[in-house]
This record gives structure tokens, sequence and C-alpha cells, in this order.
């Protein structure tokens, strides 16, 4: 996995905004192994990214939406839809889970619709 923000930006096609590395590294992961380049920046570094050309897609988290809509003029998935409780876990602090194969179809599915959009 690419996750340093020195990439060239032609070699960007997924930006991921998280604070907890060890998730961003994860994720990162997941899309690397489907044939993407991402590269990982914290939420606080992102007053100082530059929108990559070829970045198709930001990942991040509820409470940075809004920021990174007003930084970067790309689409987001948002990873907290992804994240959900365990039915067999109802109690406080149980373990979550997270649909990796919905995130993955998500992310795949706005960078399709971001590439149609590019070329009307």
């Amino acid at each position: 996995m690419h996750s340093d923000n020195s990439l060239a930006p032609s070699q960007t096609d997924v930006l991921i905004c998280l604070d907890n590395q060890q998730a961003a590294t994860r994720i990162g992961s997941v899309l690397s192994e489907r044939g993407l380049t991402v590269a990982s920046i914290p939420s606080t570094g992102i007053q100082q990214w530059f929108e990559p050309s070829g970045c198709q897609v930001v990942v991040t988290h509820t409470a940075m939406i809004g920021e990174v809509r007003t930084r970067l003029k790309l689409p987001i998935v948002n990873l907290e839809a992804f994240i959900f409780d365990r039915p067999e876990h109802v109690t406080e602090g149980a373990a979550r889970q997270f649909d990796g194969e919905a995130f993955v179809k998500r992310v795949f599915a706005i960078m399709g619709d971001a590439r149609k959009r590019a070329s009307r």
C-alpha cells in the first residue's frame, strides 16, 4: 500500500483521511489488493493536502466529512456507514463488525460515477 502524501498526484486513486492509522492501513490494504493506489493522511493534515489529480474518492469518518468537502472537491465514502453492531453482541462496548465487501463495492461504485461525470 502506498501510504504517504509524497506520491505523484496521478498515482493516487483513493485518499484515506483517518486519524486511526491502524484502521487506515487496513483499509488501504484492502483497496490495494483490489488494484487501487491509496494515500493516507491523518485528518489533522487535511488543511495541507492538495487534491491529487487522478484521485477519485476520499474515505473518512462522519466528523470529518464537512471539512473534507470544504477542502477537497471529491466524492466521499463515510467509513462509519459500514460499521455495525453484531446482533449477538448487544452490550455496550461489544465488538462491532465492518462490512468490507459492501465498503469496497461502494468505493468502486463512486469511482465509476466519478469517471462517468468526468467523461461528459
